[in-house]
């Protein structure tokens, strides 16, 4: 048995396995290359299947947006169409109603007219009854005070009565009212103002009193003998009509407006420098060291008057009155009369309260604050004002802020109101006798003088004839007995 299976037999089994086996390993080859060239194939068919089908499909959405557009502007056209059919319709039927409420409101103020008028001469009937039970009642105290005063009077009565001294009291009664008058117009309600008014109401009254109906030449009181009943009469007859209660009213109305609006809104009128106040400033009592407030009004850029006292803000140099500045486009503007106007502003606003100081010339100096607002900074700040240097400077800060905004003044070319009174010093200095250029002028009784700077110093005219002169100091014309003007 052993012995069989070493004999060979004449057929090689290992050559034909092993030629088997390599047979079949060469037909796997075959298929797994066939199956991979099919599977290329494939894949090749699907992506060129894959192509067309994405063509297809970028002409169906572009076909699709080419269609939504077209549809979207014409809806779009449609919807316009109907916001302007809508805004059209909406608009006329606006304007209807409101010609119509501009009618009813017409309607109803022609209506509200007559009851207003009715209102207003009833208003005036009322005064004009006011006035007659007034004048009823002064002239029975009159009356009174008349018949027992009269003989206690007399004496004095006869004195003013005489010629001698009747004619000048007379006269000097007329020029302090009619001084005080002007003075009144000029420059509002001030001490002098009421002195003079005063002095002359008084003076002519005591010789209107002493020059009673008795006094007068019965050639004078002739002609004039009804004329008191006639004109009272007249007025009688005139107080009866609507239309003069009317206007009455309404002059009364106007008058009390008028001086509301007077009492309130602060004066910002004056010709007075910055540099020098003291003609002011000596007419008035030295303020005391302390706390005050009350309506304030601008005298200049950083002086301002509340009350009686003058009140210079403290830290701050404004431009003077008539100082330039030269603008970013190089034109020239009227720096100090814009910080006055700035200044008055503020000021309307509200009450002012000052902390002021111990007064120098009659003029205290302070910190001012108007509803808690710092006056001098806000003035700073927004560039219209100067900031007073030094070592304890409060606004340096907020001028070097103004002046990096070019805010105001620092927008263009600034000069410091000591640069500018120096400038007009010298040109004055060139042409005044031994260069000594403050005017010393004389009217009448006062004895004034001007500095280069002031408002109208080019018109004054030195008049050696008339006791005028040259100074080379404002302390060397107020030991000469001159006082500063109004402009210095």
């Amino acid at each position: 048995m052993l012995g069989w299976r070493k004999r060979n037999d004449g057929f090689e089994w290992r050559e034909y396995v092993r030629t088997t086996i390599l047979v079949r390993r060469k037909h796997r080859r075959d298929r797994a290359g066939e199956a991979g060239k099919a599977a290329v194939e494939n894949m090749k068919a699907a992506g060129q299947r894959g192509v067309a089908a994405g063509a297809e499909g970028a002409k169906a959405v572009g076909r699709g947006a080419i269609n939504v557009g077209q549809q979207g502007a014409a809806i779009g056209a449609a919807g316009a169409k109907a916001m302007g059919r809508g805004a059209y319709f909406y608009g006329r039927e606006g304007a209807k109603l409101g010609a119509v409420g501009a009618r009813a409101a017409g309607s109803k103020l022609r209506a509200s007219i007559p009851i207003a008028a009715e209102y207003l001469r009833r208003f005036g009937a009322a005064l004009f009854a006011v006035l007659a039970y007034s004048w009823a009642v002064i002239s029975t105290l009159a009356g009174i005070v008349y018949d027992y005063a009269g003989p206690l009077l007399a004496p004095i009565g006869r004195t003013l009565r005489q010629p001698s001294i009747r004619l000048p009291l007379l006269i000097v009664g007329a020029v302090a009212l009619a001084g005080g008058i002007i003075r009144a117009f000029a420059n509002g309600f001030e001490r002098d103002t009421v002195v003079a008014l005063s002095i002359g109401i008084v003076v002519l009254g005591a010789l209107a009193l002493a020059h009673g109906a008795s006094a007068i030449p019965a050639w004078l009181t002739s002609p004039f003998a009804g004329l008191g009943g006639r004109v009272r009469g007249g007025l009688a007859g005139s107080a009866a009509s609507p239309v003069v209660q009317t206007a009455f009213a309404a002059c009364v109305l106007i008058l009390l407006a008028a001086g509301a609006w007077t009492m309130w809104a602060p004066s910002t009128s004056g010709s007075m420098t910055t540099a020098s106040l003291r003609s002011e400033r000596a007419a008035r009592a030295a303020p005391t060291p302390g706390e005050i407030e009350g309506r304030g009004s601008a005298v200049t850029g950083d002086t301002l008057r509340v009350g009686a006292t003058l009140v210079r803000l403290e830290g701050i140099e404004s431009p003077e009155p008539d100082q330039a500045c030269i603008g970013a486009d190089g034109r020239e503007w009227s720096c100090g009369r814009t910080a006055r106007q700035a200044l008055s502003g503020i000021l309307r606003a509200g009450r002012v309260t000052c902390e002021v100081s111990d007064p120098i010339d009659g003029t205290a100096t302070g910190d001012c604050k108007v509803d808690g607002r710092d006056v001098a900074g806000e003035l700073v700040s927004a560039g219209h004002v100067f900031a007073v240097h030094g070592i304890f400077s409060s606004y340096g800060g907020l001028e070097d802020e103004a002046h990096a905004n070019k805010a105001g003044i620092w927008a263009g070319q600034a000069r410091r109101p000591s640069e500018y009174r120096q400038q007009k010093w010298e040109e004055a200095k060139r042409d005044a006798p031994d260069g000594c250029p403050i005017k010393g002028s004389v009217r009448g009784s006062r004895r004034y003088y001007i500095v280069p700077w002031a408002r109208g110093y080019e018109r004054v005219k030195v008049s050696e004839s008339r006791g005028e002169r040259w100074f080379c100091s404002e302390a060397e014309a107020r030991e000469a007995g001159f006082r500063p003007s109004e402009q210095s």
